[in-house]
């Protein structure tokens, strides 16, 4: 949800271990680093071809996620 709107409105934040303030809001530093780790993933999964994420609007394109290292 911080994500697709900014907020936490079903209050999943807390147990990704992120806190959030009474509006729901979470440090903008957090959200920016949580969405260039996970935020390539996010837009493959995203549906919503009508609108688009705040993250995406927020903080722009996410990096290519990394291929594991083959060992």
């Amino acid at each position: 949800m911080l994500f697709q709107t900014g907020r936490d409105y079903f209050d999943d934040a807390k147990d990704a271990g992120i806190e959030v303030d009474e509006y729901g809001r979470a440090d903008g530093a957090i959200v920016a680093e949580a969405w260039e780790r996970l935020g390539a993933e996010y837009m493959e999964n995203w549906t919503d071809k009508h609108s688009e994420p705040w993250a995406l609007k927020e903080f722009g394109q996410p990096t290519a996620r990394r291929s594991k290292r083959r060992r």
